[in-house]
């Protein structure tokens, strides 16, 4: 009886941990910020390079005085694509490029983004790295404290304009009219420096939890299958997407400037980027199996719920 009773204690204290793992990695939260219970993980990029958009120290949620990229987080839950960029985007127009290849056949190795809506035609000519083929694309920026959002299908070449997100102290969430859910808290003041080049201190950009988030319906990227990698590029452009920065995830190499002022990286204009000799400029986000820790979790929950009526 002693031994049974145990055995019974035990298992009902691992129960109670898994059941505590289970809570811990309940779902992502899209609010512009990121902890340890959403699942995101480590991070899939780190900044390398300091920003040469400036370096924001108000805290204010407005970033005046820079624009940056941290650190890039992804994850594929609740059917969705959730990608966090932590940093800051300085309240003047600024924009915020994600581009995404979900592995949909047509994508843009060479942009052609349609007209329509947005700036991002602006970016057209950018060569991606090899094998990284474009198939959707956001670009997102805070102005005046409103972020404004427009999507770009890049296998049908359209585009529109998804809507806009107030924000109070720099901080909001909304979905917009896609079925994207946005969050941005634009009150980083750290990071990486505004010494535009040189080595970024990667413990100071792991740091930073608050900046970008989407979460992006993956019936939107045309439902990748499962085991698949979806692959993902962002930037911070200037304002109509004229002036491209030196913030890129993943970053580029120490010494590269801001790619409108031209470097070996900057494509036909100011505003576009040539990537062809750089390969594996992006961050990998893969598309888990069905057999997840929820069935497993689903099967140990049975087993202890049996193994408690029983003793």
């Amino acid at each position: 009886m002693r031994k049974k009773l145990i055995q019974s204690s035990l298992l009902a204290g691992n129960c109670l941990v898994f059941g505590s793992a289970i809570a811990a990695h309940a779902g992502v939260v899209v609010d512009g910020s990121i902890n340890g219970s959403e699942g995101y993980g480590a991070p899939l990029a780190t900044q390398t390079i300091n920003t040469g958009f400036g370096d924001s120290t108000v805290g204010d949620g407005t970033s005046t005085g820079g624009s940056e990229l941290d650190a890039a987080y992804g994850v594929v839950s609740g059917g969705n694509l959730n990608l966090f960029f932590s940093g800051n985007f300085e309240s003047n127009g600024n924009l915020v490029n994600v581009f995404i290849d979900d592995g949909r056949a047509g994508g843009q190795n060479v942009l052609h983004a349609a007209g329509g809506s947005g700036s991002l035609p602006n970016m057209n000519g950018s060569i991606f790295s090899p094998g990284f083929n474009a198939t959707y694309a956001t670009e997102s920026n805070n102005y005046s404290g409103t972020v404004y959002s427009d999507q770009y299908d890049l296998i049908n070449n359209t585009a529109a304009y998804v809507g806009a997100v107030p924000l109070t102290g720099g901080i909001g969430n909304g979905v917009l009219t896609n079925g994207v859910t946005l969050g941005m808290n634009d009150t980083n003041a750290l990071g990486v420096n505004g010494n535009a080049g040189t080595t970024a201190d990667p413990v100071a950009a792991d740091a930073v939890t608050t900046g970008l988030e989407l979460s992006i319906p993956l019936s939107a990227l045309g439902n990748p299958a499962p085991g698949s990698s979806i692959l993902v590029l962002a930037d911070i452009n200037g304002n109509g997407d004229g002036y491209l920065s030196n913030q890129f995830l993943p970053g580029l190499p120490v010494g590269t400037q801001n790619l409108g002022s031209g470097t070996p990286f900057t494509g036909s204009n100011s505003g576009s980027f040539n990537l062809s000799n750089t390969p594996g400029e992006y961050i990998t986000v893969t598309v888990p199996e069905p057999t997840s820790i929820a069935a497993l979790g689903g099967g140990l929950l049975m087993l202890c719920s049996r193994r408690r009526r029983t003793t």
